[in-house]
């Protein structure tokens, strides 16, 4: 049972960014891609949130849920789609954005995840 409860988290946390970034896109090949962004930022802060929480929570929303809303594919893709395009100003304001903001909301997390859960 534990292995469908994990396939269908992951199966929404896909869902949910598919369909963001679907319903968001940037316009053009060089526009900002804000709907990766948001799915990567939220999924930083909830993982960091289930970091310590109880184990079969941070199984299933951590790593399946959390695993399937962010992937380094994604962020991978929205790059190089503008490196390719030449602009190499939304790509470094991308990633740099991404990366300090990522960090900044999972620490948050993971401080208030120990809070609730410690």
């Amino acid at each position: 049972m534990n292995w469908l409860i994990f396939a269908l988290a992951a199966g929404v946390g896909g869902f949910i960014r598919y369909a963001l970034e679907h319903k968001i896109q940037p316009i053009g090949k060089t526009g900002f891609p804000k709907a990766t962004l948001y799915v990567n930022i939220a999924g930083a802060f909830l993982f960091g949130f289930v970091f310590s929480a109880p184990e079969s929570i941070y199984t299933f929303v951590g790593l399946a849920f959390c695993g399937a809303l962010t992937t380094f594919s994604a962020i991978s893709a929205q790059l190089m789609r503008r490196v390719n395009s030449g602009a190499l100003k939304a790509a470094m304001s991308y990633l740099l954005i991404t990366l300090t903001l990522g960090l900044a909301v999972a620490q948050l997390g993971l401080f208030l995840g120990e809070l609730v859960f410690n």
